[in-house]
């Protein structure tokens, strides 16, 4: 199976990881959107009697 891949040293702290830091901080900032936005429906109906 490996010789369908090329193999390649991996050498340690040399990876771009840019895109992973900005998907991942676009992830954590919809988390908090999505999690204050329930929060609000549910107060919302508390004080709406729903």
């Amino acid at each position: 199976m490996a010789s369908h891949h090329e193999i390649t040293e991996h050498k340690h702290g040399e990876m771009d990881i840019r895109a992973h830091q900005a998907t991942f901080a676009g992830f954590v900032k919809a988390s908090i959107w999505v999690s204050g936005l329930a929060i609000a429906v549910l107060v919302f109906m508390a004080l709406s009697n729903a």
